[in-house]
């Protein structure tokens, strides 16, 4: 008995068309949502700005190297594991380059103690909002590949598998 064609492979995400609109879009969304909630310190704001520029950054040489290699993204999730871990990694760096950029102004330097004491609140502030970002910008950039879905649904492909109780 053979019934309708088993898809063998899931088809790889695609960027959403037109992509000059899309793309941009969900990049301003994904960067400046996690900023906009801290509309109240401007400091915090630009901070999170800059870090989700270089997380979106890592996150597009990540995505395009995957896709050169033939090995692009086939859902969603993967484009946000890919932000989650590029905002990760942001987020652990982040007190220790305060730390550096801090030690250019200030009298006393900063110590590495200070930095590691700031990682536990860079990762609590940085990984939501990485995933967040994620989300916003995969929902809003990317969709999955149509599968001839009018095919899939239509009540003639089954019909033919359809046997009467014997």
């Amino acid at each position: 008995m053979r019934g309708a064609p088993i898809p063998q492979r899931i088809p790889p995400l695609n960027w959403r068309r037109p992509a000059f609109l899309w793309t941009p879009l969900g990049l301003a969304l994904g960067i400046g949502a996690p900023a906009a909630v801290f509309y109240d310190d401007p400091g915090i704001q630009r901070a999170m700005l800059l870090a989700g520029i270089f997380v979106f950054a890592a996150v597009l040489t990540a995505l395009g190297g995957s896709w050169l290699l033939g090995r692009a993204p086939r859902a969603r999730r993967t484009v946000v594991a890919y932000v989650v871990a590029a905002g990760a990694i942001a987020a652990l760096v982040a007190p220790f380059a305060m730390a550096e950029l801090l030690a250019t102004t200030a009298p006393e330097r900063p110590s590495i103690a200070m930095a590691m004491t700031m990682t536990p609140l860079a990762l609590l502030i940085g990984l939501p909002s990485a995933l967040a970002a994620g989300l916003v910008f995969s929902w809003i950039a990317m969709k999955p590949k149509d599968l001839d879905g009018d095919k899939l649904l239509d009540d003639a492909v089954f019909r033919h598998d359809v046997q009467p109780f014997r």
